[in-house]
């Protein structure tokens, strides 16, 4: 009988549900190398398969030819015949006991020889990815040429949407109401009141192309399918773009999203000179902030004299440091206009020791949103307009009272509308910076405790999996992507807490051609096998008043 191959969540159980495609996919690539193997050792005669005995193993020309001499006593040869077979066995004998590097080949490319080596029949792969984002957010069909949603977001007695609290006491004998006609009285109660608003995101467009040679297609022939080579690396392209542009995406305001940020000011930032590094003369800087996606157009150039100092400490005002800005970027050199490095800066304040050795120009233009762009995880629960909670911590989380920036958090947002977040997604940095302010703690009275469990050896280290929300008493997890900003941490709420919201999910990705992407070939047109991939659509963030942000957290 058949046997059903195992499911995902039978494989991987016990890991996290947004780990589990990353595990299944390792696992897929592990058995395909292992098949690869075989199959390149059988086609050399190192391996085959004997019934009853199993796979053999057999590589040794020696004994192959000793078996051959040893067969040709049984063989019915004239005594001249067997000489001439003889002589030609022992001259391949020879050519076994003499194979080196260089004999009996020598190559000018390298020292190959006629040496066997092991070549695997196929090209690896060997492109990191992860999809977090794209794996756990819901994926629904759209039309035309934008998504359009309307949302209460306040009634009276909600505390949201800045709609008014009612007084819903009321005395049915002397209670008198106009509010429906104004020439008519009637003893009713107070009418209560809505806040709404209409979005129309504007769908966007995605893709990567990619080309194979029809001289290289037929030269790889026998080794490696480059056509279909190109296909899998176009797939892998296309959705790392996609899980970079969930997270970190932005679009410009004319189109309905967040936007550029303000261009920023040389006097939003001072600069003092101070000791420790090899500067000499005047350091010359421009600056710009970072949203994750791009760059703002650089300030106008500071400078700093050093006198007898050797470095230069540059502090911005956190006043006009946004949240949004993620990190911020310093282009320094000893020449005017002329930058030698390039500093990024997650805090409120960088210290530039020394000159640098490389060539730097300072963007003149924006860069930091996109009118091809959507808004992202990072540009949504940034945006002080919308996000439920933002804070720019300038500064490394607390290790007196671990995780207090976020329980601070977990509180603000419970305060405004009774949110309960489901996930933190960090980078691996911050999420490290969170288990090392629990070990610092020391234990003490902190209401933390960290667990080793060595086996037969010893494990070192602590790793934090969720945090427990000190308001609602939740659990919620802690994701790290290697495609979130340094520094950022957002706080995810996917669903919200009262199930007649008709919000299935906070967040979904609409794409008109349905559930993922197209891939198209295009007709041959030259010596070429070119293709595309096309992906038509948009995120949209139904709730952000539910989730928040942290960033500036430094180290």
């Amino acid at each position: 009988m058949a046997f059903a191959a195992p499911s995902v969540d039978e494989l991987f159980g016990g890991v996290p549900a947004d780990q589990r495609v990353d595990r299944f996919e390792q696992f897929k690539s592990v058995l395909s190398d292992c098949q690869n193997r075989a199959i390149s050792a059988a086609s050399r005669g190192e391996v085959q398969f004997v019934r009853g005995q199993g796979v053999v193993k057999s590589a040794n020309p020696t004994t192959d030819l000793d078996a051959l001499r040893s067969e040709m006593t049984t063989k019915a040869m004239t005594p001249d015949q067997a000489a001439d077979v003889q002589s030609a066995l022992d001259r391949l004998a020879e050519i076994n006991k003499d194979w080196s590097l260089t004999n009996p080949l020598s190559s000018s490319v390298g020292t190959f020889g006629m040496v066997p080596y092991d070549l695997d029949p196929a090209l690896a792969l060997l492109v990191p990815r992860s999809f977090v984002v794209r794996n756990s957010v819901p994926r629904t069909t759209g039309i035309g040429q934008a998504a359009e949603y309307r949302r209460i977001t306040g009634v009276s007695n909600s505390g949201s949407g800045g709609v008014a609290n009612l007084n819903t006491f009321f005395s049915s004998s002397s209670v008198s109401s106009t509010w429906d006609n104004a020439n008519i009285t009637r003893n009713r109660p107070a009418k209560i009141s809505y806040a709404a608003d209409r979005h129309v995101v504007p769908f966007t467009e995605q893709g990567v192309s990619d080309s194979v040679t029809m001289q290289s297609q037929f030269a790889g022939m026998g080794f490696a399918d480059l056509r279909q080579l190109s296909h899998t690396a176009a797939l892998w392209a296309h959705m790392i773009g996609e899980e970079r542009n969930l997270i970190a995406g932005r679009g410009t305001s004319a189109n309905g999203y967040s936007g550029n940020l303000t261009t920023p000011l040389i006097a939003n930032f001072t600069s003092a000179a101070t000791t420790g590094g090899t500067l000499t003369g005047t350091l010359y800087y421009k600056v710009t902030l970072d949203t994750g996606f791009g760059e703002t157009a650089a300030t106008a150039e500071g400078s700093q004299a050093l006198s007898s100092n050797t470095a230069v400490t540059i502090t911005a005002n956190t006043a006009n440091l946004p949240a949004s800005a993620v990190r911020w970027w310093v282009y320094s050199g000893t020449s005017t206009g002329v930058y030698t490095q390039k500093t990024s800066v997650v805090g409120s304040s960088v210290t530039i020791l020394s000159a640098g050795s490389g060539s730097f120009t300072a963007p003149s233009s924006a860069a930091d949103a996109s009118s091809a762009a959507f808004d992202g995880l990072v540009a949504t629960f940034t945006n002080t307009s919308i996000s439920g909670y933002v804070n720019r911590l300038n500064g490394s989380l607390s290790t007196s009272e671990p995780a207090k920036e976020f329980q601070d958090a977990f509180q603000s947002l419970y305060a405004s509308v009774i949110s309960d977040p489901d996930c933190i997604l960090l980078d691996g940095s911050t999420r490290r910076l969170l288990a090392k302010a629990i070990q610092a703690s020391g234990g003490g009275n902190t209401g933390y405790r960290i667990n080793y469990d060595g086996g037969d050896g010893v494990s070192i280290g602590s790793v934090v999996t969720g945090l427990v929300n000190e308001v609602t008493g939740k659990m919620v997890d802690v994701v790290a992507s290697p495609y979130m900003p340094s520094g950022t941490a957002l706080i995810w709420t996917k669903t919200l807490p009262f199930p007649d919201s008709g919000i299935n999910t906070t967040t979904e990705v609409r794409n008109v051609q349905g559930a993922d992407l197209t891939v198209i070939e295009w007709p041959v047109t030259s010596l070429n096998y070119e293709l595309s991939t096309y992906q038509y659509g948009t995120m949209l963030h139904r709730a952000p008043a539910w989730s928040g942000a942290i960033t500036g957290i430094t180290s």
